[in-house]
């Protein structure tokens, strides 16, 4: 007689995946069209399984029906609806499953603890008047002649039917005072079929918006009820859109920026190494462009805003201006052309900076010199004293052909010189001559802009800025994000920094440069997920301050100067049991 195989003790069931998730962190945009289940065991024919998520009380929390498990092949795999993000948002919801073996009592697997991410501004629409410039993303609205405007917005990450939504206009009236209109709000706005082109756009009149001050700034706030809740406070904000306003025709025209061809702004009296640049202003009629006195051509004004491309500048001052057919004459924008070096870093602000950013997919250098085709170039790049032989570089010499030449470098160099100097250089060899060395180029990589540097947080803050006891005691998981130019071996310092109950400094080092760097997997899953000792986070004081010191080297030197320092994040202690 066959005896039935009991079912799994309580902990034998490992814990599922959640597909979209990484080291118990998931980004709402991963889960954009689906939250996936993978579930793997030895499983039984005839066994059940159930799928629970607990999150917050009500719409967001789930329990999935029974599920015949039995017939399917390893690993097991489903979808749950992916709204249960929205309704979890800087949460920290559990994710279990229970297994049903005939009579046996039902078991539960391991829990799986994962943070759902508040959502990136960037993953979100702005919303748009589409008469103001560049079909509503640029950055002028004249209504001067307009009867009416339209208003649109994009649909938006995780929405849905029955989601209420808001748009609220902000500005200054001609005599000062606020101006502010809610064109939608609940509970009359509210997703339905008027979405279903993936928009929804409303006609409003123009009138209001005329008697705002000319050139001021007009406003656009949105906010969506990812948790159909028709409480604004309960609502998603998206990030606001900001026009300026012309409410009357414009005497002159102005010429508000001048880009280089990478779309750098250059400062009034700035220095540029480009000799093509694109003028851009506000006008309200075409624009006759000079250079001096001399005149470049003509520009339209198209919605407010006009702009014109200048080509083959010559070495010096150029002094513009933009003018109206009848009179009325514009500021002046003043440029500085230097001359051309024979050794450029395509991606450099002016040949002498290099923002690590503008340099993630690539490290380009530019030569330019009287050259023949068959020329054999190199270009090397050496880093500063100090660095890893890693952080230098010299190219296999390659046929010129036609200049300007560009080749590519390693983008990963850039790491090894953040925050130091670096110089760029070439050399050619023609026939049987010697290598010719070209114009070295002494280059500064500057430091990670402080808005590309994610701080980690602690899960266990479920989104706020509060711990609580109650929630670490048995530790808590401080998750770290991925950064640009992240390396494996790259150094790594780590302090928490606190205070106990009479307030003495209470401080622990975790990691320092000499013993921590950044692994691979770090690296592979742009993400890691460090677990901090309870002992340390229960003996700080109700009331007081936790900041969390992160730092990297990139350079990869444990003692290096040029230390790459996150924004502390700073928790307060609370204690709630």
């Amino acid at each position: 007689m066959d005896t039935p195989t009991p079912a799994p003790i309580s902990g034998d069931l490992p814990r599922l995946a959640i597909k979209e998730s990484s080291n118990g962190f998931l980004l709402p945009a991963a889960a954009r069209y689906n939250l996936t289940v993978i579930i793997d065991f030895p499983w039984l024919p005839g066994d059940f399984l159930a799928i629970t998520w607990a999150g917050t009380p009500g719409s967001g929390s789930y329990t999935s029906p029974r599920i015949p498990i039995g017939g399917f092949q390893r690993p097991f795999t489903t979808h749950i609806d992916n709204i249960l993000v929205a309704f979890n948002l800087g949460q920290t919801v559990i994710v279990t499953y229970t297994l049903y073996r005939g009579t046996e009592p039902p078991v539960e697997s391991q829990p799986l603890p994962l943070f759902v991410a508040l959502i990136n501004q960037p993953d979100l629409p702005l919303p748009v008047i589409k008469e103001a410039s560049d079909e509503g993303d640029g950055t002028h609205l004249d209504v001067s002649g307009l009867a009416e405007v339209t208003l649109r917005i994009r649909s938006w990450l995780l929405s849905r039917r029955e989601q209420f939504f808001w748009l609220q206009l902000t500005g200054v009236k001609v005599d000062g005072s606020v101006w502010e209109a809610w064109y939608w709000q609940a509970p009359e706005n509210v997703v339905g079929n008027r979405f279903s082109l993936g928009y929804y756009e409303q006609k409003v009149p123009a009138a209001p918006l005329q008697g705002l001050q000319n050139g001021s700034v007009l406003t656009m706030k949105f906010w969506a009820g990812l948790r159909n809740s028709p409480d604004l406070s309960d609502a998603q904000a998206f990030a606001h859109r900001n026009y300026i306003v012309l409410t009357a025709p414009v005497s002159a025209p102005r010429i508000e920026r001048i880009t280089d061809p990478l779309d750098q702004e250059i400062a009034e009296d700035g220095d540029t190494l480009f000799t093509s640049v694109t003028l851009h202003g506000a006008a309200t009629e075409e624009v006759s462009v000079f250079d001096g006195q001399a005149l470049l051509g003509r520009a339209p004004a198209n919605a407010g805003v006009w702009e014109f491309p200048v080509n083959g500048l010559t070495e010096g001052l150029h002094v513009f201006t933009g003018r109206y057919s009848g009179g009325g004459v514009s500021n002046t924008r003043t440029i500085n052309v230097l001359e051309n070096r024979e050794v450029r870093i395509k991606e450099s602000t002016g040949n002498t900076h290099l923002n690590p950013g503008a340099a993630t997919n690539a490290l380009t250098f530019v030569l330019d010199y009287p050259s023949q085709p068959a020329d054999q170039v190199s270009v090397s790049w050496t880093a500063a004293p100090g660095t890893p032989a890693a952080g230098s570089y010299t190219s296999p010499a390659v046929a010129v052909g036609a200049t300007p030449r560009e080749i590519s470098a390693p983008v990963s160099l850039v790491a090894f010189s953040i925050g130091k100097a670096v110089e760029g250089t070439a050399s050619y060899v023609r026939g049987g001559a010697p290598a010719v060395q070209l114009q070295p180029l002494a280059l500064s990589v500057l430091p990670i802009p402080s808005d590309l540097l994610t701080s980690p947080v602690i899960d266990e803050a479920k989104g706020t800025l509060e711990l609580d006891k109650k929630d670490i005691v048995s530790g808590a998981n401080l998750t770290f994000g991925g950064w640009i130019h992240m390396a494996r071996g790259q150094r790594l310092e780590l302090t928490l920094m606190g205070f106990t109950a009479n307030g003495a400094v209470n401080n622990r080092s975790i990691w320092t440069p000499d013993r921590n760097s950044v692994h691979l997997a770090w690296v592979t899953n742009l993400g890691y997920t460090l677990r901090l000792p309870a002992d340390y986070l229960l003996s700080l004081g109700v009331g007081t301050f936790l900041s969390i010191m992160f730092s990297v080297r990139t350079d990869q030197v444990a003692n290096s100067t040029a230390v790459t320092v996150f924004e502390p994040r700073r928790y307060t202690v609370v204690d709630t049991r």
